[in-house]
């Protein structure tokens, strides 16, 4: 099974998105600030057992991950 990735990022006109892709989903959320993105993002990553969220700059590149697991402390964070 794929870990399914939640990648938050800026558009072009300064909106921020986040965007689900998975197994079995495709799915696209906005919002006008950052903070609203990630918290999105993570209540959405903690209800998945398995879950990666990245946060994107504006070419691609990752800026920070994290994967999240239901039952488990530990998070693995690459910066």
């Amino acid at each position: 099974m794929d870990m399914p990735l939640l990648s938050v990022t800026q558009t072009k006109d300064g909106v921020w998105s986040v965007n689900e892709r998975g197994p079995s989903r495709v799915a696209i959320a906005y919002f006008p600030n950052k903070w609203g993105a990630l918290k999105h993002a993570v209540r959405v990553a903690h209800a998945k057992p398995r879950c990666r969220v990245a946060v994107l700059e504006g070419d691609g590149s990752v800026r920070a991950a994290r994967d999240y697991a239901q039952g488990t402390a530990d998070h693995e964070v690459e910066l």
